[in-house]
């Protein structure tokens, strides 16, 4: 019994010690409960735009309190590969801060995007910091930024179509940055065949993509396979499906100009 009440005694001031660190390690983030209760709707957000024709995205802001006017701080950065903070490059133009009118419990801020690279995702972070926030705030919200590939027109090839029986040209575009070939509208008018060569320089892939508006009355066609590139040349084994179902694999052989 003795054994057990000196144990007692030292796991209750150990207890004690360990609160009381943990509140000095806390000390300093601790959020004022006596706010605005500013917070991010959400911790993320994805924003994809197209190779061209972009111009920029909003971010939303929303809080607990708003009869009163307000205005609050905006930290924008980056991060590098060990975490670190990194200075916002001069392609994004972001506020420093967002303001709320008298009565208003939502507000956006716009961030104009310029001529960033294609082909990758770019993290930005803004942190409203915690003055304004309740304890279950949303404070720092993550937005990733994507551009497609930017593509150029390299001439007329061709198309050796097993599905529809037939052969016809076709006009080609490749991508800048990546070696991506675009099929300019093979089947139909404003539907074309993006086709990504591995970094083998021989495989290929077409992801799941639309190919004609309709097909013998069942709605909006779509291919997607595997095949290869050799010497120019493209050849693909390409599922054809529609909502209802799949028509079946054809070869299909895309010639690249010369």
């Amino acid at each position: 019994m003795k054994y057990f009440n000196r144990l007692s005694y030292i796991l209750a001031f150990a207890a004690i010690g360990l609160f009381a660190s943990c509140e000095q390690d806390n000390e300093g983030v601790v959020y004022n409960l006596d706010t605005m209760g500013v917070t991010f709707l959400s911790a993320s957000q994805s924003v994809s735009f197209p190779a061209n024709g972009y111009e920029g995205f909003d971010v939303e802001l929303v809080r607990a309190k708003y009869s009163e006017a307000a205005t609050v701080s905006i930290d924008a950065y980056m991060k590098d590969s060990k975490g670190n903070k990194l200075a916002i490059p001069a392609e994004y133009t972001i506020p420093s801060s967002a303001s709320f009118a008298a009565g208003e419990n939502k507000t956006t801020f716009h961030v104009s995007v310029g001529n960033i690279k294609s082909g990758v995702t770019f993290k930005l972070y803004f942190d409203l910091g915690t003055d304004n926030a309740n304890v279950d705030a949303k404070t720092v919200k993550t937005v990733s930024v994507y551009r497609d590939y930017t593509f150029s027109k390299i001439g007329t090839g061709s198309i050796n179509s097993e599905a529809f029986g037939d052969t016809w040209a076709v006009e080609w575009e490749k991508a800048d940055d990546i070696t991506w070939y675009r099929a300019i509208a093979p089947y139909e008018e404003g539907y074309d065949v993006v086709f990504k060569v591995g970094t083998d320089g021989k495989t290929v892939t077409v992801a799941k993509q639309a190919i004609m508006s309709d097909l013998m009355g069942y709605g909006t066609a779509y291919v997607a396979g595997s095949g290869e590139l050799v010497d120019g040349v493209i050849s693909v084994k390409l599922e054809l499906t529609v909502s209802a179902g799949s028509f079946g694999q054809f070869k299909e052989v895309f010639y690249l100009p010369n």
